[in-house]
């Protein structure tokens, strides 16, 4: 590339990213005018300005001093040139020196060695381990714990400074014994019933200790033993000479998944309208819920509403992977509670009942007392009444159901005794029973109402009449009673048999209808002293043909001998 020279107004400006320049290191030239299109660097040596070779750019990096500028065309076509910047070099830091604290350069595996260096002031040390640099504050030293090669930087830090390092002499470290002692990846153990195993080591012939080791030589591990946990494992062997032993460590994970399902109540039954919330063990990797083997979530619990056969398989951070025993998760609707009917009676003689409810499950009371039957004769006549009560796991299978049961007696009229009803009058029978409700008499004749508890009876011969009473619940009595009629009798209250022919005999007028009237006089003394059955002779004041006195005499005249509950009783007086 050829340029004119030309006077220019206003030359190109370049600038140095640097006050020098480092031993074995390099600066930057640079111009950020935006006219330009074309560079030349020249540098200026004892034949006079020369052309930096492949340096066409806005840009230029060297190692070498001097005196540098910059030729450029710009998008006119004019050549301009820039200022002159002259390069120095700069000094090299002292070189760092590493020192051990021990004469020597082998360690044991498991010991250490301190390499240290001088501070030098205004200087940055930077240590480095197999060409790697050790993230450390800054230190003038360190505690080599590994075998390699170890170096230190230092950095000048110093303003007329580009930043200018020195290496030290590279420090190498061994190992008086080359052992590397190693156990083998042990995969996790996913239940404790695993089979044992021996640990595979490099080199062998060293001691095991930790949980679950069974044989410290051959390095058993037996989860069972071990037990649920993550256990730490020491392999150890020992080094020739003075070394100490060099020792591994491996991390044995031993897990015994066995998940459960837990519910928010406790339990796998619900009403119809709840949620059911599912629960797996907390902690895992993974979740995957099943619904009749069928997957329907994969988060530690589960929101159900619906009946199902439910599992979840879980992994855990080490991989092992177990499934839960099915739980049958049911919601039933609100229960119908009921009880078998058990029927009211009239009377006791029943069979025992076994009292049974709808839904299983439940307990009877009858008034207040458990029971498992009604018994008719050993309850008794009354209102009883049968509660069942169903206490079940959920509201929804909860409650009572109750009936009452009328045990009566059979109505029993007491009608009384026979009923004497002299011929033209009537009377009132009385029939009525507590807890009666309908009455019939039979036969009809001589009543004014058949259908009551009480009717008015007006027979003109005799008649039994036979009542039937229902009581509210149907029980049914009955009785009778006999309307005897009679004849009434007249009976004389005095008589004089004295010879003048005038009211000489006790006669009794209308006894004479009767077939077999029985007659009975008794003096004061109650002795019998005259006595007729059949046909009655009139009594004319004598016993045995011999006048009584005069005097109160007593009488008992029974129509009907069969019966005597109905006689005539009373005293007549006897004049002379």
């Amino acid at each position: 590339m050829c340029f004119a020279w030309m006077t220019l107004a206003h030359p190109i400006v370049i600038v140095q990213d640097g006050p020098g320049i480092c031993p074995g290191g390099k600066i930057t030239l640079s111009t950020n005018d935006p006219s330009l299109t074309d560079y030349k660097w020249e540098v200026f040596r004892s034949t006079g300005w020369s052309a930096v070779p492949f340096e066409n750019n806005a840009r230029l990096s060297t190692g070498e001093p001097g005196k540098y500028h910059l030729l450029g065309r710009d998008i006119s076509g004019v050549v301009r040139v820039s200022n002159e910047l002259n390069l120095i070099a700069l000094p090299s830091p002292p070189t760092p020196i590493i020192t051990p604290n021990r004469n020597t350069n082998q360690i044991c595996q498991g010991d250490s060695l301190i390499l240290k260096t001088d501070f030098i002031s205004g200087y940055q040390l930077f240590w480095s381990y197999n060409d790697t640099q050790l993230v450390i504050p800054p230190s003038i030293q360190i505690v080599a714990k590994k075998a390699g090669k170890y170096d230190v930087v230092l950095v000048d830090q110093s303003i007329m400074s580009n930043g200018c390092v020195s290496k030290s002499a590279i420090f190498s470290l061994d190992y008086t014994s080359a052992i590397t002692v190693k156990i083998d990846t042990v995969p996790p153990f996913c239940n404790l019933s695993a089979t044992p195993i021996n640990l595979t080591v490099m080199p062998t012939g060293g001691r095991f200790k930790g949980k679950g080791i069974t044989d410290s030589n051959t390095g058993n591990f037996s989860p069972l033993v071990a037990g649920i946990g993550k256990h730490e494992i020491i392999y150890e062997v020992a080094q020739n000479g003075s070394c100490p032993s060099i020792t591994d460590k491996r991390i044995i994970s031993v897990s015994d998944l066995k998940p459960i399902i837990t519910t928010n109540t406790g339990k796998t039954q619900f009403c119809k309208g709840d949620l059911a919330n599912l629960s797996a063990p907390s902690g895992m990797k993974k979740y995957e819920w099943l619904l009749a083997n069928i997957p329907v979530g994969t988060l530690e619990k589960l929101d159900v509403g619906e009946n199902g056969d439910f599992q979840v398989k879980i992994t855990n951070n080490e991989g092992c992977i177990a499934t839960s025993p099915n739980v049958k998760i049911e919601f039933f609707d609100a229960t119908s509670i009921s009880i078998d009917s058990v029927p009211s009676v009239c009377g006791l003689e029943f069979t025992v009942i076994p009292l049974k409810g709808t839904p299983l499950g439940g307990a009877f009371t009858i008034n207040g007392v458990s029971a498992t039957t009604f018994d008719y004769k050993k309850l008794g006549f009354g209102k009883h009444k049968i509660l069942y009560k169903l206490d079940g796991v959920l509201p929804c299978l909860q409650g009572t159901a109750e009936q009452e049961v009328l045990i009566q007696d059979f109505p029993k009229p007491n009608l009384g005794s026979d009923i004497f009803l002299g011929k033209g009058n009537s009377t009132t029978l009385k029939g009525a029973v507590e807890g009666g409700v309908t009455y019939s008499w039979l036969p009809v004749t001589g009543l004014n109402n058949p259908a009551i508890a009480n009717p008015v009876v007006s027979a003109t011969q005799t008649q039994e009449y036979s009542l039937t009473v229902f009581s509210s619940n149907g029980c049914k009595g009955e009785g009778k009673v006999s309307v005897v009629v009679y004849q009434p009798i007249y009976i004389p209250t005095a008589f004089t048999p004295n010879g003048d022919n005038n009211n000489e005999l006790w006669e009794l007028s209308g006894l004479e209808v009767y077939p077999n009237p029985e007659v009975q006089i008794f003096n004061r003394w109650g002795n019998i002293i005259f006595y007729s059955r059949g046909n009655y002779t009139p009594f004319d004041g004598t016993d045995g043909s011999k006048p009584l006195p005069e005097g109160m005499y007593v009488y008992k005249i029974n129509p009907f001998p069969d019966r005597p509950d109905f006689q005539y009783k009373g005293t007549f007086m006897l004049f002379r």
